[in-house]
């Protein structure tokens, strides 16, 4: 099925910049910094308050099921910090939306189910290339197989910055998809066949909208779980006894990545 069209030189019926004056008639022109983190995980904001003297810039982004709220920390004005939202429609809508207000730069935050025979909870992915199972990127693209973002920071000052509180950092591909329950095992072997090695609901929809408008943009993805590999392996278990500690630790490791 074909959703992209190389001659549709149309329109869009309605854009994000139009939503975005729809929602903020009496503050035409808002601006966000140009570097932003967001979310794809619901501690993010929340631990940021809890750690940071933080000011609220927006009580909710503005658009299409885009409606988190946007922080920025204080002595840190450069970056904005905010909730991605969850799977690739809402994903998609807040890429387009902080492409509206000014943003240039993006770096992606998330969590992710490892079936990679190396990966366990805990570790983080920093993929090069990501395998797009979701709808939302073919609507910008023709028939897109690997997404491969332009990266905001180089895979070293990341994985310095991931090494610093811990963390072992691995540079795999990964893939995103709309469909969680129809990950079986038949699929993940061949995502393995491809150089994958965890899952996602939102990244390859994001990279995708920031490659569309010549954005920035670097994925980070803490593994939250690992999927047996096999009908007799050890059976699917959320995170571990210390994933609650490492995802704050994993938090606060891009925060600190994004004042680079």
């Amino acid at each position: 099925m074909q959703w992209f069209y190389q001659d549709d030189r149309t329109l869009p019926v309605f854009t994000a910049e139009q939503h975005i004056n729809s929602k903020h008639v009496s503050s035409p022109g808002i601006h966000l910094p140009e570097r932003a983190v967001t979310f794809c995980l619901g501690r993010g904001l929340p631990l940021l308050e809890e750690r940071f003297d933080t000011r609220l810039l927006m009580k909710r982004l503005p658009g299409f099921i885009t409606h988190s709220p946007v922080l920025e920390i204080l002595g840190r004005e450069g970056v904005c910090f905010l909730d991605g939202g969850r799977g690739a429609p809402q994903a998609a809508c807040t890429v387009e939306t902080l492409h509206a207000m000014g943003v240039k730069e993006i770096l992606v935050a998330g969590l992710c189910g490892a079936f990679g025979e190396d990966i366990v909870v805990g570790d983080v992915l920093l993929p090069e290339r990501l395998l797009c199972e979701e709808g939302a990127s073919r609507h910008y693209f023709p028939n897109p197989e690997f997404i491969c973002p332009n990266p905001v920071f180089s895979s070293e000052t990341a994985v310095k910055a991931l090494a610093r509180r811990g963390f072992s950092v691995k540079r795999r591909d990964t893939v995103t998809t709309d469909a969680p329950y129809r990950q079986t095992y038949y699929k993940e072997a061949l995502w393995r066949e491809k150089g994958c090695a965890g899952v996602d609901m939102e990244t390859s929809a994001m990279a995708s909208l920031c490659n569309y408008y010549g954005m920035g943009c670097t994925v980070l993805l803490m593994a939250s779980d690992k999927h047996p590999l096999a009908p007799d392996s050890p059976p699917w278990k959320w995170g571990d006894e210390n994933f609650a500690h490492r995802q704050d630790d994993f938090i606060m490791a891009c925060a600190e990545l994004s004042f680079s």
